[in-house]
């Protein structure tokens, strides 16, 4: 195929203006995500193959076939391919450090031991790394203070139908783990043998502790407990516009117990958006305490 042809075939299968407007326009109604004006790439490539895979040659007609009221579940792909799912274990890992170290303490009051139960949400917790890296977190605190006699559980969602089946297998590369202490993969890991050498699986331990929900986060009513303790919601608000996030903190505001905490990413910020939170910190936002 000569340049030149190469060049007018892309140009007629370029995604148009019209087209590009109207993907985003489903992307933000299910989802929220904010594509803006400059993604046409990034939204092209991401559903191209996709596309192909239905034998729909053109952008237009898979439009089209987006309209259609019988594909459904076509919407929830298209949502999966281009939701953003970078993740690592122990990512941010101060964070995790602070939840440890300062907010545990705090809520469980080790002195007293007045916590009964303790839950902790991983809101968009993509392929289950963020998740398990706080159930081990909550795992460690526990260990050290056996005398605690608190229940706990972390749940997680995300979006993503892809993103939340790995995070059920529970598998990862150990070249990926990226553990702040090696002590933690004999702990909390077992290893692979045989076509799984180089792989690691969540023990059974720490994987019952986390329990994983399909769930768009703009959704009206969450199947999920109503209070918790802490919400991680991190490096998620940047995909949004102002009001979503608004929305979106306020919502988790609601779920939160008074006195909880909700953790943002380093990327976030709330400094621009009406909230009730009072900030203490690091990406750390404190809910009110109950009136007595």
């Amino acid at each position: 195929m000569t340049s030149t042809f190469q060049d007018k075939v892309l140009q007629e299968d370029a995604l148009s203006t019209e087209d590009y407007q109207f993907l985003c326009s489903i992307v933000y109604k299910q989802s929220r995500i904010n594509l803006g004006d400059k993604k046409k790439s990034f939204l092209s490539s991401r559903l191209l193959g996709r596309r192909n895979s239905l034998h729909i040659d053109s952008w237009k007609s898979y439009c089209q076939f987006l309209k259609s009221t019988a594909v459904e579940t076509e919407i929830d792909i298209l949502i999966d391919l281009i939701a953003t799912n970078h993740t690592s274990f122990f990512r941010e890992n101060q964070q995790l450090k602070r939840v440890e170290e300062e907010i545990i303490p705090t809520l469980v009051d080790i002195d007293r031991n007045r916590l009964k139960e303790l839950k902790l949400w991983s809101a968009a917790c993509s392929s289950g790394e963020e998740p398990y890296s706080l159930a081990i977190t909550v795992s460690e605190f526990f260990r050290k203070n056996q005398n605690l006699k608190t229940n706990w559980s972390v749940y997680a969602s995300d979006i993503s139908q892809k993103a939340l089946k790995i995070a059920e297998k529970a598998i990862y590369n150990e070249t990926k783990l990226n553990l702040p202490d090696p002590e933690l993969l004999e702990r909390y890991f077992s290893r692979g043998l045989k076509s799984y050498t180089g792989k690691c699986r969540i023990k059974k331990s720490i994987k019952d502790k986390v329990r994983l929900k399909r769930i768009n986060l703009f959704q009206p009513i969450y199947p999920l407990p109503h209070k918790y303790h802490i919400i991680l919601c991190r490096n998620t608000l940047i995909y949004f516009d102002r009001k979503s996030q608004e929305l979106l903190v306020s919502k988790l505001y609601n779920q939160l117990d008074p006195g909880g905490y909700l953790v943002v990413g380093y990327s976030d910020s709330l400094a621009l958006i009406k909230h009730q939170f009072k900030s203490i910190g690091g990406g750390f936002f404190q809910k009110a305490e109950a009136e007595s």
